[in-house]
């Protein structure tokens, strides 16, 4: 358990910013929160930092095809960042759901087709309210389950306390200490570079460890050829 005040100490602390022996002003660690809770924002835009995937059920309306998704939207939640998977459970059963790409779904010519589950969903990742399109149009209440990636939850407060994973805490100190370092005219260090780069990896490994090849990157993949691969 720890809480922002306690690794914005830390970081401050290692980065020559503070001695041992001394603790941040009150405006010191007002303006630390905020580039604490940006780090985390940032770090929200890579799945390999993501280490817990949310499984969320929605119920659809027959004839309907689209749905925002969103804080107070029709698909009340935390606004996905990715979809991972989806499903429609029917009785006792599950029908996959693919998850298709926005060029994909603007090439099917004919949207109002209706015919029982859907087999494709489309996710828009708009902000701040996103939408599902799903395809064909559900022709009766059905159940949607979406596996997701959800922002990083932010520092409320300096005295939040939270239960970090491990090598979380270690992780945000080192990344904190080379974010504030410029700031307070501190030199960052070649040490202090590597010690972020290898906290921050060794997370993103341990990520990595449970998702297996569905947390590679497949948008730059290219083509495969027989010769080389792809």
């Amino acid at each position: 358990m720890t809480t922002a005040l306690q690794i914005i100490t830390r970081a401050m602390q290692k980065s020559g910013i503070l001695t041992k022996s001394e603790s941040p002003a009150a405006d010191e660690s007002s303006d630390a929160l905020d580039a604490l809770n940006d780090i985390l924002s940032s770090w929200s835009n890579d799945s390999l930092c993501i280490y817990a995937r949310v499984t969320e059920s929605f119920t659809l309306s027959g004839g309907t095809a689209s749905y925002t998704i969103g804080t107070s939207q029709t698909f009340n939640t935390v606004r996905p960042i990715f979809i991972a998977e989806a499903h429609i459970r029917q009785s006792t059963t599950d029908y996959p759901v693919e998850v298709i790409s926005d060029e994909i779904y603007q090439g099917i010519t004919d949207k109002a087709i209706s015919r029982g589950i859907p087999f494709w969903l489309n996710y828009t990742n708009a902000f701040p309210a996103a939408t599902i399109n799903l395809y064909p149009i559900p022709s009766s209440a059905l159940t949607l389950y979406i596996t997701s990636e959800k922002e990083l939850t932010q520092f409320s407060t300096l005295a939040t306390v939270v239960s970090l994973p491990p090598g979380w805490k270690k992780a945000l100190i080192d990344a904190l200490a080379v974010e504030l370092s410029p700031e307070y005219g501190q030199q960052i260090t070649p040490a202090m570079v590597a010690a972020a780069k290898e906290s921050k990896g060794s997370i993103m490994r341990a990520v990595l460890k449970t998702r297996g090849m569905d947390a590679l990157p497949t948008g730059n993949i290219g083509r495969f050829n027989i010769y080389r691969g792809y």
